[in-house]
């Protein structure tokens, strides 16, 4: 039941972006090329409290409209600057922040470069979800959950894996992730990583008789190095079967997009924690879908210039935005 009422929300949202989009003139559709953004934008909740919300969102008195608007500027201001065609976001409360974000941008921006289409998911009870927001038709939306009925297995809050059809120039599936985190230790959370590594790869093996075109992209919380390469700095990974978190052998291959230029791995990472880099956003392709480019964006405020460390989002100031520098990528159509 739960799942019958959030396809029917999701549905819902995607309506509303279409019928906004039918008034625009073609644009992205046909290019040779398409441009995708990749960003965990931290925890950006909007002003109301619907009890769904972080404890330190909803004790602050730092937190609220001013806040809120002050913050979705500078979001709207930072998508303004990396311009990309389909801009998927991590970590976003719910389809009304996608709404103001739209209104902002119609308001203030250029009509030929704003985002008339735009989807959502989060799992019900859950404080965030993914988004996606696009000059270029999107169409299938299909949610995919964990089902855990174990009595050994109690199934904690973890995102769903999106799965959309982007209408470019050529058609491809886009696989929006944004995997368990670490909290509660990097040992302990694995299990769900794994289970949601092995929800990932029957989705792709799916796919694979269907499209060649699939482009996977979100926050793994796994670095780009704790994943199983059958050839090390190949760039290729291996999506595992698990079942019943247990490893089963065999899985599918996709290529990683911090290996794109060859052996060497791109710099810098997207994530800086205890003075060092991880990857733990990603880009991956599989089937016969190319990217052009992809690296990092460090050409904006939401880092350090000299750095390129992330200027993490801190309410107390409303200083910052994101713990998470954006991935940006060029998909050749």
């Amino acid at each position: 039941m739960k799942i019958k009422k959030l396809l029917i929300n999701l549905c819902t949202v995607f309506f509303l972006s279409c019928q906004i989009g039918n008034f625009m003139e073609e644009k992205a559709e046909n290019s040779s090329n398409l441009k995708i953004a990749c960003w965990n934008v931290q925890t950006f909740f909007d002003a109301n409290t619907d009890g769904d919300e972080y404890y330190e969102f909803k004790k602050s008195s730092a937190w609220g409209i001013d806040a809120y608007e002050r913050r979705l500027k500078k979001l709207c201001s930072a998508i303004k600057s990396i311009d990309a065609d389909v801009f998927i976001m991590e970590e976003i409360e719910n389809e009304k922040i996608l709404l103001d974000i739209n209104n902002f941008l119609a308001g203030e921006w250029n009509t030929k470069k704003t985002y008339p289409y735009a989807c959502f998911a989060k799992n019900e009870g859950s404080s965030i979800g993914c988004a996606v927001i696009s000059r270029v038709p999107l169409k299938n939306l299909t949610v995919h959950s964990l089902d855990i009925r174990s009595e050994n297995s109690k199934l904690p809050s973890v995102r769903p894996i999106m799965q959309l059809t982007v209408c470019a120039k050529k058609e491809f599936v886009l696989l929006v992730n944004h995997w368990k985190s670490k909290s509660g230790g990097e040992a302990a959370t694995e299990i769900w990583r794994n289970r949601q590594e092995g929800l990932l790869q029957k989705i792709v093996e799916s796919l694979e008789s269907k499209t060649d075109q699939i482009l996977i992209a979100g926050d793994f919380n796994r670095d780009i190095h704790d994943f199983y390469s059958p050839q090390e700095n190949s760039g290729n990974i291996l999506l595992r079967k698990w079942i019943d978190g247990k490893l089963i052998k065999d899985g599918t291959l996709v290529k990683s997009a911090w290996y794109l230029d060859g052996e060497k791995i791109i710099e810098p990472g997207s994530y800086y924690f205890n003075g060092e880099w991880s990857r733990i956003d990603n880009i991956f392709t599989a089937g016969n879908l190319k990217l052009k480019t992809f690296y990092p964006e460090t050409d904006g405020p939401w880092c350090n210039s000299s750095t390129f460390i992330p200027q993490k989002y801190i309410m107390r100031t409303g200083s910052g935005y994101s713990d998470h520098l954006p991935l940006f990528c060029i998909v050749s159509l």
